[in-house]
């Protein structure tokens, strides 16, 4: 499924999911957010949405402190 999502051949996403993400997923969402950014066309399917982690990361505290702590 990799291979499919990333449009590369199987043998370029075999391995530890972390290392396929940091080396091949994470740069190519980048560059289409750049891509985008600057009004220009995508070249590819993926790309990374600017906003959700870092939204995600402000619920984590007050998510933990009702569920785990109350």
């Amino acid at each position: 499924m990799w291979a499919e999502h990333l449009e590369r051949p199987p043998s370029e996403v075999e391995g530890d999911p972390a290392t396929v993400v940091d080396q091949i997923w994470k740069p190519i969402a980048d560059e289409q957010l750049a891509r985008r950014s600057a009004g220009e066309p995508l070249t590819h399917r993926l790309i990374r949405l600017p906003a959700v982690s870092r939204r995600s990361k402000r619920l984590i505290g007050p998510m933990r402190g009702l569920l785990v702590d109350a």
